[in-house]
């Protein structure tokens, strides 16, 4: 049985196969860690608990999963919203009941921690509210899931997309933006240009 420690648990989906950068994603290094450690370390720094990540086309070493649940999606090649499902599935097989899921992808390692806590804590003032970080009025990624849509994403057939879940008008209503200073919101981590960008600018915030 997991132990829920806190109020919001995370899934970090970590098990594409990295077709566009042409090597795996999830074992990429950004100031001395793994981009899923890094986002296992983001999930962290905001007190998520549980953190479950979901791994598929690539095996994650041992020491890249210390501290969390680890689950693999055979049916990874049907896109992210098949490894939320299973993410989502390891939490309640194991009784895990969380107000809400903050769900984190491995290609935005550099998201800062300040952006995971204001996710958060909105969520303590909005437990109902499907949250999105808001940078220079877009938002992106992570996303915080309250309880209530956790059915519903957990019943769409696997090949379909979040966003179809989210266009729906009564989830629609349900979203809100969470202004942040964090352009890394915006921005995925997909092909070798993105990656040297990225190395090129100042170390990520811890």
């Amino acid at each position: 049985m997991l132990e829920l420690r806190g109020p919001v648990a995370a899934v970090v989906l970590a098990a594409g196969a990295s077709t566009r950068m042409g090597t795996p994603k999830q074992l990429l290094e950004l100031d001395g860690r793994s981009f899923v450690r890094a986002v296992i370390e983001l999930a962290r720094a905001a007190e998520c608990a549980p953190v479950v990540v979901v791994r598929g086309a690539v095996a994650l070493p041992p020491e890249a999963l210390r501290g969390v649940v680890a689950r693999e999606n055979p049916n990874w090649h049907k896109g992210q919203l098949s490894s939320l499902q299973v993410g989502l599935a390891a939490l309640a097989d194991a009784g895990v009941q969380p107000s809400g899921v903050l769900v984190l992808t491995v290609d935005r390692p550099h998201v800062r921690p300040a952006t995971a806590r204001l996710l958060v804590r909105a969520h303590e003032r909005f437990p109902k509210a499907i949250l999105q970080p808001e940078h220079e009025g877009r938002r992106g990624h992570p996303i915080l899931y309250p309880a209530a849509v956790i059915p519903a994403l957990r019943a769409l057939p696997d090949s379909n997309s979040p966003r179809q879940l989210l266009a729906l008008p009564a989830v629609a209503r349900m979203r809100r933006g969470v202004a942040v200073d964090d352009p890394a919101v915006l921005d995925n981590i997909d092909t070798p240009e993105d990656l040297a960008r990225l190395r090129a600018r100042d170390p990520p915030e811890r």
